[in-house]
């Protein structure tokens, strides 16, 4: 299979339309997204942060699609900002 067609079917399913698209997510839901990654044998990186006082527990989650395009996707564990959110 193409990878780009992996890749987008990976996106489409259920499991990722909802770790993208919530605010907050549960550590099952990154598991089971985890899982999806390994399965369809798709390399990715993933760092994580466990919060400060001033920083919310988070987790960055890279996808690699070839040597020069990733898909990157911030996972919040708790509200707030976290080091992954950038400047605002």
């Amino acid at each position: 299979m193409n990878i780009n067609k992996e890749i987008f079917n990976l996106i489409s399913t259920d499991v990722f339309k909802s770790l993208i698209s919530s605010d907050l997510v549960t550590i099952g839901k990154l598991n089971a997204a985890i899982n999806l990654l390994i399965k369809a044998r798709i390399p990715f990186d993933i760092e994580y942060s466990p919060g400060t006082r001033r920083e919310a527990t988070a987790a960055q989650l890279t996808i690699y699609i070839n040597p020069t395009t990733t898909i990157n996707i911030t996972i919040s564990f708790e509200g707030g900002g976290s080091i992954f959110s950038g400047f605002e």
